[in-house]
């Protein structure tokens, strides 16, 4: 069962992409979407249920919740309250699961682009460079065409401009009523219309403050929104990283972002270094299955490491770090690498400075 979601969050994602593309849409479907349908049919009679007829139905049910599912989905990794489709548009639940998949297409292109900077900031002995493109796309998900370009202005921008360029495309059409676009002031990311076409939301699910309204832009003015797979994967745990650094530095702690071009997120302390691998995954089950893939593994030099979960997702579920650590045991307290909250690595921040002094 958890193969056949993630196949169908893939073939979900891949389908969103391409009715966003701009070209008309043709068939087939994509071949994920086809492939789950096939298996949840013969899980359906299996379960002695009624399958969906079609696509168009599977779609359909992909935009309600688990638990209102027919079919019996007590292993895939789930919870009750999501969807794999939010007013027509993937869920987060939709992105981790194409993401253990393995949604290619997105996760390359992500790769690819991160890899280009990384490559190039390299090359260049250019660490702030590499420090101010993270920083641009998590602060500036949204931005103007004469934004970007005076940005670029900017020395250790200037370096990396190509690659500013191919991390934003133009803003989606639904996102312009009357010649403006409106922004959300939770995350500044874009705010769409939800179905009645009047209510207008943010649709990042781990924004801070969806209901707070940013700034409108002139669609004249060439409104770029930072591409899907960056959106979920860069800007999401990155506003964590950008919070915890903050309040590190007013503690007076040397603290450094993405040390060692992105060696890990985020080192406190100069002597005794602490690590840090900031996550923002909505589901504990689904990140504790992508750490077992890919595990984070400290440098020989660091005295204690994190696995911090944002502020967001333990707001959103209380029991988050109880599943995290059942079902991924290494980080359990008491280990070199724990998992813990925003809130209680910044309280371990504090102790050890007070001790320090």
């Amino acid at each position: 069962m958890r193969i056949t979601m993630a196949q169908l969050a893939s073939g979900i994602i891949e389908y969103a992409e391409r009715l966003t593309s701009g070209s008309p849409f043709r068939l087939p479907y994509p071949a994920n979407l086809q492939l789950a349908l096939d298996r949840l049919t013969l899980l359906s009679w299996h379960q002695r249920v009624a399958p969906p007829p079609s696509v168009v139905d599977l779609l359909q049910l992909a935009h309600t919740p688990f638990e209102e599912w027919p079919l019996d989905l007590e292993d895939a990794e789930l919870d009750p309250d999501e969807s794999l489709l939010t007013s027509g548009r993937p869920s987060i639940a939709c992105e981790e699961l194409g993401r253990l998949r393995g949604d290619v297409e997105a996760e390359l292109r992500e790769t690819e682009l991160m890899h280009a900077v990384l490559d190039k900031s390299r090359a260049h002995d250019a660490p702030e460079s590499y420090v101010a493109f993270r920083r641009l796309l998590i602060s500036r998900p949204s931005i103007t065409s004469i934004e970007i370009d005076a940005m670029l202005a900017e020395p250790h921008l200037a370096l990396l401009a190509g690659e500013v360029r191919r991390a934003y495309a133009d803003a989606p059409p639904e996102a312009i009523a009357d010649g403006i676009v409106r922004t959300c002031g939770g995350c500044l990311g874009l705010r769409l219309p939800l179905d009645d076409d009047r209510t207008w939301t943010c649709v990042d699910d781990s924004c801070p403050d969806p209901s707070a309204e940013g700034p409108d832009h002139r669609a004249a003015e060439g409104v770029l929104w930072l591409r899907r797979e960056l959106r979920t994967f860069i800007a999401g745990p990155g506003r964590a990283e950008l919070r915890i650094a903050q309040a590190l530095t007013e503690l007076g702690v040397e603290t450094a972002l993405w040390p060692d071009f992105d060696t890990y997120d985020l080192a406190a302390f100069s002597e005794r270094p602490w690590v840090v691998d900031v996550k923002a995954w909505r589901n504990p089950i689904r990140l504790a299955r992508r750490l077992r893939d890919r595990p984070f593994v400290p440098p020989a030099e660091a005295e204690r490491a994190f696995i911090v979960i944002a502020r967001e997702q333990i707001r959103a579920q209380r029991r988050y770090l109880d599943r995290l650590r059942k079902a991924c045991p290494p980080l359990r307290s008491g280990q070199r690498l724990v998992a813990v909250s925003e809130d209680q690595f910044l309280d371990a921040v504090r102790r050890r400075t007070e001790t320090e002094r």
